[in-house]
């Protein structure tokens, strides 16, 4: 079966979205329920049932004249009947309105999945750099292993062998 490749693309987005993993049995479905729809129409409608009202009515006259009668029958039927009006101009600018809606939709569809696959990226920078951070902590905390290392081996004096510690500021005899 051919299918557009528009309509075919849109559809595997949806399953991503939706995580569908089996996209042909899903367009099988969607074909089925569209054929339904079309076989049987969109959803159970509610038969307008028809009413026919007959009223009759009877006039009857009487007219005496010497030999003459006559006899008036009058029957007026009623019949109630609803029926509906549609507007084909209102129809058509909103099924332009419903297509617009949809083009809309898909729109916002693909930068949803295109938003998720940023994140998905950023999530994996930012997993990377907390591995350098890790990584950088770890360097640090060993040099400042083997800098007291060095001074306990030096008998407590740092590497310019002074014991007390350095001085501080430009006054060469204030000692820290």
């Amino acid at each position: 079966m051919n299918i557009d490749k528009k309509l075919k693309g849109e559809i595997e987005d949806f399953c991503i979205l939706n995580e569908i993993k089996e996209t042909d049995q899903f367009i099988l479905s969607l074909l089925k329920t569209g054929f339904n729809v079309e076989k049987y129409g969109n959803a159970p409608w509610k038969q307008e049932i028809e009413v026919e009202k007959i009223v009759e009515k009877e006039i009857i006259k009487e007219i005496s004249v010497e030999k003459i009668v006559e006899v008036e029958k009058e029957v007026i039927k009623e019949v109630e009947k609803k029926v509906y009006i549609t507007d084909d101009d209102k129809v058509k600018e909103l099924t332009d309105e419903l297509d617009d809606l949809r083009d809309s939709i898909t729109t916002k569809e693909r930068e949803i999945i295109n938003n998720a696959n940023n994140m998905r990226s950023l999530n994996n920078e930012i997993e990377s750099k907390k591995g350098e951070i890790t990584n950088l902590s770890d360097k640090l905390k060993k040099i400042n292993e083997e800098m007291i290392n060095l001074k306990k081996d030096n008998g407590g004096k740092d590497i310019y062998g002074d014991g007390d510690g350095g001085f501080w500021g430009s006054n060469l005899k204030d000692k820290k």
